[in-house]
This record gives structure tokens, C-alpha cells and sequence, in this order.
């Protein structure tokens, strides 16, 4: 586990301070709630990228710093492979290094727009996701402590709900199928078991927009697969 003091100096002084280059990446889990403030601690360093060769780079540095790459990842989502992260274990931290996106969530134009903080180390610039993508990437996991996550956003944010209907919606065409229902299921467990407020019409809506999708695929004769991410922590 790292504190947020710990992970500004190795974004500072271990990435920043190596790359030859700018690389901009964005900081989404506890990474990023370590920069709101809403978390103290993480294990995971969760970091979103868009191009391949960033990413190289971040993880070359790593390697040459002590980090070692995982290799035993298990699948995730549509194609088993979609949304798999480059792994580096550290002692006290991992780095995930994903590339456009995360566990079946795509980042596109709007992910970009809603983007919170800009945090510059060198040259490794760190943008922060905002509460409401956050939120809904934890969505797509099976890790108790996602939802934990989720609770405390929740209770600490003013969540835009529309943003979450949305959402679901544009990520049911160019992420995973099964978004909607995934979020669903999400919002349901943190509202019975976390007593946390999730308007009523968001559930409601949102099995709406699940249903739409499924019948959409259906005349289209396609099936689609309902996948968490389940690597070990």
C-alpha cells in the first residue's frame, strides 16, 4: 500500500524525472480518489494511457526501478483480452497500465471532457477521471474493495446520475454489451448491502437501456457474454 505522498514521488521521481519525452495518462481508481482525497491509501497505481508506446515507455522505467511485469492475467471481457492491463509489481504498490480501455469501459471524447485535475511531474503529466467514470469502471469488477470505492464516492460525491445513464448507453455500443446490466447489478448491491442513495428511476432506466440493447443484438442474431474482472490482488 502507498499513501498519496508516496505515489507523487514516483510519479515524480521515478517516471517523471526518466521520460524523455511527455506522456500524458489518466489516473482513474484509487489513484485518482488518492487526489480528491476520498482515499488514504492504495495498492493498485491504476493509470489509463492512449498510446501504445507511452505506456512502453512508463513500463520500461518501472522494470529498470525494481518493478517486474505479471504475466498470469486472467480474461476480462468481450474478447477475453479487451481491457487488460500491462501489470508491474512493485514491493509496495502495482502499476495497471491500461491502454484506451478498462475492463470493457472505453475512454472516448466525453471521458476526456469530464476529466477533474492536471497534475504535472516532469514529464509525466497525471489527469484525473471524474467521480462519475470512476464510479462505473469499479462497476465492471468483482473485488470487494471496488465496492467499497463506489460507497465512499458516492456518500462523498454529488454523483451525476445522468452522466451514469448516458453512459451505460454510448458504452453498450463501443465497450461491452452488457454494460447496463453490469451497472445495474453494481448499483443494487451498493444500495442493498452499502445503504448508499442510488435514485430509484437510475436502476429502473438503466435496466431500460440493457433491454434496448439486448433486443437490438438479438435481431441481429448476436449473443453477448457477461464478464467480470476477476485477477488476484
Amino acid at each position: 500500500m502507498i499513501n498519496i505522498e508516496e505515489q507523487i514521488s514516483l510519479f515524480k521521481n521515478v517516471i517523471g524525472s526518466q521520460l524523455k519525452n511527455k506522456v500524458e495518462c489518466i489516473a482513474i481508481g484509487g489513484s485518482a480518489m488518492m487526489f480528491y482525497g476520498t482515499k488514504s491509501t492504495t495498492k493498485d497505481v491504476d493509470l489509463v494511457f492512449s498510446r501504445s508506446e507511452d505506456i512502453e515507455a512508463v513500463k520500461n522505467i518501472l522494470y529498470n526501478s525494481g518493478f517486474n511485469e505479471r504475466k498470469n492475467i486472467k480474461g476480462i471481457s468481450r474478447e477475453n483480452e479487451a481491457g487488460k492491463p500491462v501489470m508491474m509489481e512493485g514491493k509496495e504498490t502495482r502499476f495497471d497500465l491500461f491502454l484506451n480501455e478498462v475492463i470493457g469501459f472505453r475512454i472516448h471524447e466525453k471521458t476526456i471532457e469530464r476529466l477533474r485535475e492536471s497534475h504535472e511531474f516532469g514529464n509525466f503529466i497525471v489527469k484525473t477521471a471524474s467521480p462519475e467514470d470512476i464510479l462505473m469502471m469499479k462497476g465492471c469488477t468483482e473485488r470487494d474493495k471496488d465496492r467499497d470505492d463506489a460507497a465512499e464516492l458516492i456518500k462523498k460525491f454529488n454523483i451525476n446520475w445522468n452522466i451514469v445513464l448516458d453512459e451505460a448507453s454510448n458504452q453498450t455500443k463501443i465497450g461491452l454489451a452488457a454494460f447496463p446490466l453490469l451497472i445495474y447489478d453494481f448499483l443494487t448491491e451498493l444500495k442493498d448491502n452499502y445503504k448508499v442513495d442510488v435514485p430509484k428511476n437510475i436502476t429502473k432506466q438503466l435496466l431500460i437501456i440493457a433491454e434496448k440493447r439486448l433486443d437490438e443484438l438479438k435481431k441481429k442474431g448476436q449473443l453477448i457474454k457477461v464478464t467480470k474482472y476477476k485477477y488476484k490482488t
